[in-house]
């Protein structure tokens, strides 16, 4: 195919999705945990944060995340747009650098579109390219950093090395979860450079160079994360996830099925599709092991090696913090880096594999991971906090309605920080001041309660039906 039209395909394919999740940014909801991002460390000095227990009483704080967000509001005002752009650009820094990391192996055009689309066509990731949270932006900062690393790998040029830790360094910083993937690759390019000395008889002065390039970025996480991490540590905060390895993989494929969980296959879709993820990583394993071995000198199957060994190195990682330290499995929106990071080494196994089945198969995946998108493209909800669809909803229209003002609204806590955004960033002139209640009031204190369907049962008997959002949502008002 010629060039040009690969430029346009490729082009095209990455605004359509950078247009896709752009809209859902304008158009979402604000949600729980975004909106408390936003409440509580808009007018802070975050760069205390790296001292203060004050910023630290939850893992809400998205280092990164929120210091750029308080960036764009600024620049552009405060809107849906402007507090989600940051984890915008990280879209388009995922989508360029997946691109030129599956355009770099050289491989034709059909099976090298298929491996693009195997990466960048999961509903889940899709979702948090949209929303003002660290986990998408951990995975734009990693496909950067394997992108370096593949550069490094291909050219031996220390420059490179310093551009992969880099793009892990902002992993980090955007979410602490991301030390897991720092581990790793420190782990990896480490044992690459043992490789050279030992193997290649490279140069013993350049290796001892490049020993050092990882160091100044661990030194200086060590330094600003020491204390953060020692206050997240004492609030059992990493206490969030699974106990079972096995279940953290079940939490990725379901996220990815979502509302396919149960349709491919019936109720053993998800039990498929893990045996399914769990056979693509050992057959990459097999393949980027036996490649290499007889082709030491090819670096594309050395890269495939190092994605096989990081993911790999990720998981025994996991489990040694269970074993020793008690800390739990990754699971929902903490293993989002695991999708990229799964999916990349499959990817660039059936890639690199000069074989027509391999490419078959490739461009099955490609194909069906469009399939799988489509039913799922939406512009109200998201999955992780489903709750907060009609949240802006609801409050535009109690703020509209023509009645008496100002106008005592009560929601139930989980819409509250959503519904605290629109009021404190001045949408909801008409509503007073809202109150934080963690239980259903009993009273008819409130003119206006917004409550999920399982609590309708508990409010006075002062309150009737005004107006009902979605299924599980209902407003009611006082007689």
């Amino acid at each position: 195919m010629k060039t040009k039209t690969t430029y346009l395909i490729f082009g095209g394919t990455i605004a359509l999705l950078l247009a896709y999740t752009t809209a859902r940014a304008c158009l979402l909801s604000m949600t729980h945990d975004e909106s408390s991002t936003y409440l509580n460390y808009l007018n802070m000095n975050i760069w205390q944060c790296f001292h203060s227990p004050k910023c630290w009483g939850t893992a809400n704080l998205h280092w990164l995340n929120t210091l750029m967000m308080k960036g764009t509001v600024k620049l552009f005002g405060v809107s849906e747009f402007s507090v989600r752009l940051p984890n915008l650009l990280t879209h388009l820094v995922y989508l360029v650098f997946s691109y030129l990391l599956v355009r770099e192996m050289r491989r034709p055009f059909l099976v090298t579109f298929a491996a693009f689309l195997m990466l960048n066509l999961s509903p889940y990731l899709l979702e948090f390219f949209a929303l003002a949270r660290g986990y998408g932006m951990i995975c734009g900062w990693i496909m950067m950093s394997l992108y370096f690393l593949w550069k490094y790998i291909d050219t031996r040029k220390n420059k490179f090395a310093i551009g992969s830790f880099s793009g892990a360094f902002l992993a980090v910083m955007s979410n602490f979860v991301a030390l897991n993937y720092l581990m790793a690759l420190t782990g990896v390019f480490y044992l690459w450079l043992i490789y050279l000395l030992f193997f290649e008889k490279t140069n013993t002065r350049k290796i001892f160079a490049h020993t050092l390039t990882p160091l100044p970025f661990l030194i200086t996480l060590a330094a600003l994360l020491y204390r953060p991490i020692q206050f997240l540590s004492t609030g059992g905060e990493f206490k969030y996830g699974s106990s079972s390895l096995y279940q953290s993989l079940e939490t990725m494929v379901r996220d990815y099925l979502q509302t396919k969980a149960d349709a491919y296959f019936g109720k053993n879709t998800i039990i498929i599709f893990a045996c399914l993820a769990i056979g693509f990583i050992i057959m990459a394993t097999v393949r980027a092991t036996r490649q290499f071995v007889r082709k030491p000198q090819d670096t594309r199957t050395t890269f495939l090696l190092a994605t096989v060994l990081i993911i790999l190195s990720v998981i025994l990682i996991q489990k040694v913090q269970f074993h020793v330290m008690g800390t739990n499995y990754l699971i929902l929106r903490t293993a989002l880096m695991l999708v990229p990071l799964g999916l990349l080494p499959v990817a660039l196994c059936l890639l690199l594999w000069e074989n027509k089945w391999a490419n078959r198969l490739l461009i099955t995946i490609g194909i069906f991971s469009v399939i799988h998108l489509i039913p799922h493209i939406n512009f109200n909800q998201c999955r992780e906090w489903w709750y907060d669809k009609h949240t802006k909803e609801m409050a535009l229209y109690v703020e509209n309605l023509k009645v008496e003002k100002p106008v005592k609204l009560g929601v139930h806590w989980t819409f509250q920080p959503a519904t605290m955004y629109y009021w404190k960033t001045g949408q909801l002139n008409a509503i007073d001041e809202l109150l934080y209640n963690k239980d259903i009031r009993t009273d008819d204190y409130f003119d206006y309660y917004y409550v999920p369907l399982g609590d309708t049962s508990k409010l006075h008997p002062a309150y009737v039906v005004e107006k009902q959002f979605g299924y599980d949502w209902w407003l009611f008002r006082k007689e």
